[in-house]
């Protein structure tokens, strides 16, 4: 690939990005019905046009400590191979375009993280790609596969 588009965010104060394709779209804060049972990961749940989209707090899978809602706070909605996620996140920058240069995998010993895709060189320092495959563990995704398919919860979101 010659150049990686990226849809910058930050989280806890820390710059980080997904890449393009996997965005949806960016949403305004919404309102969240909390799923019992559900991965300490997994913030709830969100009806969105009759989709119930699982709630991610990236923060906590980061271990870091995940800074309140706010009524502005944008939502990220990204696509995996597995499913439809948002993401909440402090705030959104433009997309950005990088070449294959600045870009370090996931693969590279410099980046010792699974969790992410690579980083890329900016202007403003480094940015932290995330993986957006990896935002659920198999064992989170296993269990909100169980209760989803079950309708545990879901059904109360969905009203």
């Amino acid at each position: 690939m010659d150049r990686y588009q990226v849809l910058p965010f930050w989280l806890a104060e820390q710059p980080l990005a997904v890449a393009l394709e996997q965005v949806v779209r960016v949403l305004p804060a919404l309102q969240s019905m909390p799923l019992p049972g559900a991965p300490e990961t997994i913030c709830g749940l969100v009806n969105v046009r009759g989709q119930l989209l699982p709630v991610v707090d990236l923060a906590r899978r980061f271990g870091w400590g995940m800074p309140a809602l706010s009524l502005w706070q944008p939502f990220i909605w990204l696509r995996s191979s597995k499913r439809d996620l948002l993401l909440p996140v402090q705030r959104v920058a433009p997309v950005s375009s990088y070449g294959a240069d600045d870009f370090t995998p996931a693969t590279d010993p410099r980046v010792p993280s699974s969790l992410l895709l690579g980083a890329v060189r900016s202007a403003d320092g480094l940015l932290l790609i995330q993986d957006v495959e990896q935002l659920l563990s198999q064992a989170d995704e296993d269990r909100l596969s169980e209760l989803l398919a079950n309708g545990e919860g879901a059904a109360d979101a969905a009203h």
